[in-house]
């Protein structure tokens, strides 16, 4: 998702003067969801403005550069949040030396984690930068339920922590359940059953001080907005409130995990946070994976939060190993040195072979560029385009010209695009289709074959185009396929 980012940093970096900006920022997103839908609804903040000002210090550099650049940093800055807040987690219980050990493991593997590799090809880079500052997050988190309630010491901590989730919130506010989660993870391994009640109603309103703080960005419109897009398995929230019947397992998954302290009789806070937060999103990809599991991307969403969780399980198990082990005893550094060796060898090789190894060098010769480029040619002021698949994310990161979707589905306002969507790439009635382009002042249409190198072969029935009167094929190459709307006057004129 990378070039949503880009294009959305374009549009802000485009105005000359803070009047504009405010004006444009301020309103509606003139490229995607037919221009309904807030520039405040597609994305925090933050990290649009952060390349803005890097692409102008650094303008020998691409937005796209810049993107990567940052996302590499910014990785590499959450492995040293997950060092700092296992550390702090395991000093008291282990001493300083075996905390540093165990939280350098967990540092490394959560760095090069086997997921990393499929992670920076398919995921949400708005999110893994998000994800990276989560555990500075949880980090203040935990010497917040440690403090000593009362005193301006512990009142700093309450400011860092809601400034820190609204910070966080205005990165990406998709990583809102996951930072609801991780609390909790951690609250149940701290707190327990000892003076629960008080810290959950002060856990809750520095969550909702936080929201608050965030919503003078998003708007209280931008979350009903959100509750309300059919994007948990094409439902809404009224459909997921009906259905609740069915997510039961998940509050009976959540409760085993609580009473399960029984179980572990010897208070470890370490162990007891990684055992919660690995049965919470095992669970629900477990969940995920049941209810559709060619749904492949759905189901591994929370592949980064796993890896996170085996990362601190590795760390645990190794230090228990080293423990007990009279080799890795004799060889306190050798042993370990070899083992992260073999395994960032095996990093390497995965990374070269499924990133770098599927890299398009030129980014001219793909075909979200081919396409655009020749609409680019082609359209002229006020036309608009019917995109589908990556097309749709890559589009506007190069080009300014309006399309009917765009690179945010879950917060876009006018919602009959989803039906215009479906009833074009998949129906079988090619005057239905031809209804629903002229409804929504589409001047181009392109199409997507099974022949096409579009990852996403959407379209079900692109043969039905073929043969319309009402559409002139302009460009046809490599199973891509550009056709023109032509317009009454055009079609009395083509007839005549």
């Amino acid at each position: 998702m990378i070039p949503v980012q880009i294009a959305l940093a374009r549009f802000l970096g485009s105005f000359d003067s803070f009047q504009s900006l405010r004006i444009n920022v301020f309103g509606n997103y003139p490229y995607w969801y037919l221009g309904t839908t807030p520039y405040r609804y597609l994305t925090g903040p933050i990290i649009p403005s952060i390349l803005v000002g890097l692409h102008k210090i650094f303008s020998f550099l691409s937005l796209f550069e810049i993107m990567l650049g940052l996302l590499g940093m910014v990785w590499v800055v959450g492995g040293i949040g997950v060092y700092l807040l296992i550390r702090e987690m395991t000093r008291l219980r282990q001493g300083f030396g075996e905390a540093r050990g165990i939280a350098l493991i967990a540092a490394f593997f959560y760095i090069f984690g086997p997921v990393v590799p499929f992670l920076f090809r398919f995921s949400n880079g708005l999110y893994l930068i998000a994800f990276s500052i989560l555990p500075f997050v949880m980090l203040v988190y935990y010497r917040w339920l440690k403090a000593e309630d009362g005193g301006w010491r512990a009142r700093k901590i309450e400011i860092l922590l809601c400034l820190s989730i609204a910070f966080v919130m205005l990165i990406d506010s998709l990583i809102l359940p996951t930072l609801i989660l991780g609390i909790a993870a951690i609250f149940l391994a701290q707190v327990g059953w000892k003076r629960a009640e008080e810290k959950i109603k002060k856990s809750l309103l520095l969550m909702a001080v936080s929201l608050l703080l965030a919503t003078f960005w998003y708007t209280p419109d931008y979350w009903l907005t959100l509750l309300g897009a059919p994007s948990l398995a094409g439902k809404g929230l009224a459909g997921v409130i009906f259905q609740l019947g069915k997510l039961l397992p998940t509050v009976l998954a959540f409760g085993i995990a609580i009473f399960s302290v029984k179980f572990l009789k010897k208070k470890n806070l370490l162990r007891d946070f990684c055992f919660y937060w690995l049965f919470i999103f095992g669970f629900l990809t477990l969940l995920r994976f049941l209810s559709d599991p060619d749904f492949w991307m759905d189901w591994t969403a929370y592949s980064l939060e796993l890896q996170f969780g085996v990362a601190i399980a590795l760390g645990l198990g190794l230090s228990r190993i080293k423990a007990n082990n009279n080799l890795m005893k004799a060889n306190k550094r050798i042993v370990p040195l070899i083992l992260c060796g073999m395994f960032f060898a095996q990093w390497l090789f995965m990374t070269n072979k499924y990133v770098l190894g599927t890299l398009q060098r030129d980014i001219s010769q793909t075909v979200e560029y081919r396409v655009g480029r020749q609409l680019s040619e082609i359209a002229k002021d006020g036309d608009r385009v019917f995109l589908s698949g990556t097309t749709a994310f890559w589009f506007n990161a190069f080009f300014d010209i309006p399309q009917v979707r765009g690179g945010v589905d879950q917060v876009s306002v006018d919602q009959e695009w989803r039906k215009a969507v479906w009833e074009i790439r998949e129906g079988t009635d090619p005057d239905k289709s031809l209804e629903w382009l002229q409804d929504l002042g589409i001047s181009f249409l392109v199409v997507h074959t099974q022949e096409s190198s579009e990852f996403y072969n959407d379209f079900k029935h692109p043969e039905k185009f073929e043969g319309v009167e009402e559409l002139e094929k302009v460009y046809d190459e490599d199973g891509d396929r550009i056709y023109r709307f032509l317009q009454e006057e055009e079609l009395n004129k083509k007839s005549d």
